[in-house]
C-alpha cells in the first residue's frame, strides 16, 4: 500500500492494529502519524494515550509492554516506534504479540529505507496490519504534490513555481515543504511568484556542501566535516534542514548496497544519472554497518533539536565527530 491508498483506508475508518511505514519520504511518514493522531486520539490525550519513541532505545520486551497499555482516555492508543533495532524482529516475544496484537492500540513501526520482506516477523505484520511504502512522487506529480501541499496551507503555487520549488528542492518533499513554509512567511497575504521563489530558495551552493560533507564523513575528516557546518550555519541553513539533507544522501548511500544491478541505480533510487553517480563513488567511503550508524546518530540529533535538548551547533558538531570516528567492528 502506498501514501494514498493508507489516506483512503483512514477516510474510510479503516485503522489498522499494525502498520509498517517504510521507505525514503519521511514528510510523508510524518503526514500519516499526524493523521492516526487526529483519527484516534481524544482532545487533550495525547500525554496519555499517544507516544513516540526512538526504537534504538527500546527491547522487543519493552515495545510489547507498551503496547498493552490500555488507553486512558481516548478509545485506542497509538505508540510510534521509529526505526527498531534489527533485534527486535527476531525477538519471540515480539514475534508472538504479532499473532495476537493488542485490540485497543495502534502500533506503528517506522523504517526509514527499505525493507527484507523474506523476514517471519514482516510477513506477520502485513497478515495482522497494513505495510505502507512512502515515497516521493516523481517529475510533474512532485511539483502537483507541492500545489496541493500549498492549498492546505491556504496559499495558490502556479505550476511554473512549483517545478521552480521542486527543483530547488532536489525533489525531496520535506526540504520543498520547508522552504515553501519560508515562502510563505515571506509573502504573506501576497500571491507566490517565480522572482519569490527564485528568492528564497536554497541555491545549489547548500547541496554542493552536503555532498562535500558527507565526503568528508566517509573519508574520516571529522575536522573538515566540523569546518563545512559552520559554513552552512553562518550562511542561515536550518539546522533541521541541515540534518534532513544529510540523512537523505545517506539513505541514498545505504540503498546503494540493496540494489544488485548498478546499470539500474538511477531509477531505482528516482535521482538523475550524475547523481546517481555521485552516490555510488560516495558509497566507498561507507559500509552498510557505517552508514546505518550514521542515519542512527542523525536520528538521534533530530529528536534532540525538535525537543530543544542543547544548541544545534553543538548537538550536530558532536554527531560529526561520532559519525567521523566510528569504525566497522
Amino acid at each position: 500500500m502506498d501514501w494514498s491508498g493508507f489516506k483512503k483506508q483512514l477516510k474510510q475508518g479503516k485503522v489498522a492494529k499494525i502498520y509498517l511505514f517504510y521507505g525514503n519520504e519521511t514528510y510523508l511518514m510524518e503526514k500519516a502519524i499526524e493523521s492516526l493522531k487526529n483519527k484516534l486520539i481524544t482532545d487533550g490525550a495525547e500525554a496519555f494515550d499517544y507516544q513516540q519513541l526512538n526504537g534504538q532505545d527500546l527491547t522487543a520486551e519493552s515495545i510489547v509492554l507498551k503496547a498493552n497499555v490500555l488507553p486512558a482516555l481516548s478509545e485506542h492508543r497509538l505508540l510510534i516506534i521509529e526505526n527498531p533495532s534489527e533485534e527486535i524482529f527476531k525477538n519471540d516475544t515480539f514475534l508472538n504479540y504479532l499473532d495476537d496484537p493488542a485490540p485497543d492500540t495502534c502500533l506503528v513501526l517506522v523504517i526509514d529505507g527499505e525493507i527484507d520482506k523474506r523476514k517471519k516477523a514482516i510477513k506477520k505484520i502485513s497478515q495482522q496490519g497494513e505495510m505502507v511504502y512512502f515515497t516521493s512522487p516523481k517529475g510533474l506529480n512532485f511539483a502537483k504534490s507541492l500545489q496541493r501541499i500549498a492549498k492546505e496551507k491556504g496559499y495558490n503555487l502556479p505550476l511554473t513555481e512549483a517545478q521552480l520549488l521542486a527543483n530547488a528542492s532536489n525533489n525531496d518533499l520535506k526540504l520543498a515543504n520547508e522552504e515553501l513554509d519560508k515562502i510563505i512567511t515571506y509573502v504573506g497575504d501576497g500571491p507566490i511568484t517565480s522572482s519569490v521563489v527564485h528568492k528564497l530558495v536554497s541555491d545549489t551552493s547548500t547541496e554542493k556542501n552536503i555532498f562535500q560533507l558527507v565526503d568528508a564523513l566517509g573519508n574520516r575528516k571529522p575536522t573538515l566535516a566540523i569546518t563545512i557546518l559552520r559554513y552552512l550555519l553562518a550562511k542561515g541553513e536550518a539546522p533541521l534542514r541541515i540534518v534532513a539533507m544529510l540523512a537523505r544522501q545517506l539513505r541514498l548511500i545505504y540503498q546503494v548496497y540493496l540494489v544488485k544491478d548498478k546499470k539500474e541505480l538511477a531509477s531505482r533510487l528516482g535521482v538523475k544519472p550524475f547523481v546517481a553517480k555521485k552516490v555510488l563513488a560516495q558509497a566507498n567511503n561507507f559500509t552498510m554497518v557505517t552508514v546505518e550508524r550514521a542515519l542512527n546518530e542523525l536520528l538521534k540529533v533530530d529528536l534532540r533539536l525538535k525537543t530543544g535538548q542543547g544548541s544545534p551547533e553543538s548537538l550536530l558538531e558532536q554527531a560529526l565527530w561520532t559519525i567521523s570516528l566510528k569504525r566497522e567492528h
